[in-house]
């Protein structure tokens, strides 16, 4: 639904959000009062509008309740890519577009529009999907705070506290 490949595969994801015009569009829609969020890895900063796992959470808490949930729903995205992948093949890794960025990344667009276009037309899917895992609660992920501008602490207090409030809700 939305697509940005305008920077290279070296760019942080966290980096690629905040210069993406959906940043902006999330933040808005939770300052008029929606209660919608977007799922982030750890590598996100914790937004009121963005949910982050909890690493290391608790066995049994809420907590890792929570950080399981947000891994299920999070692998929904992870099987979209490995999808694209394996419909498009010039996306895989191993297979690098071998042309100015510029073209690469509309190559990467077009493969997505093309994917969207097989969905409606209900256009059976390879059946050979890789499986992709997502792993929250690995020990060497540390989450990254991008700022420490005054706005940026108490959008992270805040995001802290509407995730505190989502678990409460468990």
């Amino acid at each position: 639904m939305n697509i940005n490949a305008k920077f290279g595969g070296a760019t942080h994801d966290s980096h690629i959000w905040s210069s993406s015009l959906i940043e902006p569009y999330m933040r808005h829609l939770h300052e008029s009062g929606e209660h919608v969020w977007l799922l982030g890895d750890s590598g996100y900063p914790q937004r009121p509008w963005l949910m982050t796992p909890i690493l290391n959470a608790p066995h049994g808490s809420r907590e890792e309740l929570y950080t399981t949930r947000h891994v299920q729903a999070r692998t929904c995205i992870e099987r979209c890519f490995g999808l694209l992948k394996t419909r498009w093949r010039c996306l895989l890794r191993d297979r690098v577009l071998h042309y100015h960025p510029n073209v690469a990344s509309k190559i990467t667009l077009a493969c997505c529009v093309l994917h969207n276009i097989s969905l409606h037309a209900h256009l059976p899917a390879p059946s050979d999907i890789p499986v992709t895992t997502v792993d929250d609660n690995d020990d060497s992920s540390t989450q990254t705070i991008q700022s420490t501008t005054t706005e940026n602490r108490n959008e992270l207090i805040r995001g802290r506290a509407m995730l505190n409030y989502l678990i409460s809700r468990l």
